[in-house]
């Protein structure tokens, strides 16, 4: 199989020289290393252009989807793996990644985030509730795959018309699994395969982060004909046992606590504002 790797970056000039050296570190080659710069202000394209890798450059910022879609439309190889700028991959994260493709019948596999970067209580408390992952176990058939750690088989994307570009910033990852699910696709997700997030947050930084995040997975349910009010239902039950309880009686944590009741605000809110918004 011939493999690409694709960086989407947006101003990721703190990031991307890591996020490239991990990329060209790994086990097994990637056999192309693409950077798709989203109209970076800062110095994202200079960066790139020290290492073997291969630059795409979008004239003006057209979003997150339209950055994957570049990729598939630039990519030479058979998978496409996209690992996010702020993110530094594992040296074996490619290989566990390809070791699920020898069944023909997956058609995308992705992995595990780990938060790394801990410098105040919002990051840990991000660390322990907001990981983007499904777990520690091996799922054989992912509902989808997490964006910052996901790889695709080239022609299953553009088999379902790649991203959805109306998904400039969140959700597109969800939306994706989904539509490959309907069309018949397999999605493998395996916990050994990672990469460590690098973002650092504050709390109004976190508090747009988990807007966002519920806010589109709401549309992108309802567009796909899922449920999206169990998002309430997983909110409560993360406010009332899988979180808070942790925190109270194990952690034994008030600002972990404070922060529960925080985000579960957030998230209602969110939830409330996407089910009052037109598909």
């Amino acid at each position: 199989m011939h493999v690409t790797v694709a960086i989407p970056c947006y101003n990721g000039a703190p990031f991307l020289e890591t996020t490239i050296r991990s990329v060209l570190a790994q086990r097994r080659p990637a056999d192309e290393v693409l950077v798709v710069d989203d109209g970076s202000a800062d110095e994202s394209a200079a960066i790139a252009a020290k290492y073997p890798v291969r630059l795409i450059s979008h004239a003006t910022n057209q979003g997150l989807s339209a950055v994957r879609n570049s990729a598939i439309t630039e990519t030479a190889g058979d998978i496409l793996a996209f690992i996010d700028v702020d993110a530094s991959a594992d040296p074996v994260w490619l290989e566990k990644l390809l070791e699920s493709y020898t069944d023909r019948g997956v058609s995308g596999v992705g992995g595990a985030g780990i938060e790394s970067n801990i410098q105040n209580g919002v990051d840990r408390w991000r660390q322990l509730h907001a990981s983007q992952g499904h777990g520690n176990r091996l799922l054989d058939n992912a509902p989808y795959l997490f964006g910052l750690n996901m790889s695709f088989r080239v022609d299953a994307l553009r088999s379902v018309g790649g991203f959805d570009t109306n998904l400039r910033t969140n959700a597109e990852d969800m939306d994706i699994g989904y539509r490959l699910n309907d069309a018949g696709y397999r999605l493998v997700y395996r916990p050994d395969a990672l990469v460590y997030h690098q973002r650092h947050d504050d709390l109004e930084s976190m508090r747009r982060t988990i807007y966002r995040w519920y806010y589109w997975a709401f549309v992108v349910k309802r567009k796909n004909g899922r449920n999206p009010w169990t998002l309430v239902a997983g909110t409560l039950r993360r406010l009332v046992w899988t979180d808070t309880a942790p925190d109270i009686f194990v952690r034994q944590d008030r600002k972990l606590v404070k922060l529960d009741f925080q985000m579960a605000k957030i998230k209602l809110a969110a939830l409330w504002d996407a089910s009052r918004t037109a598909l």
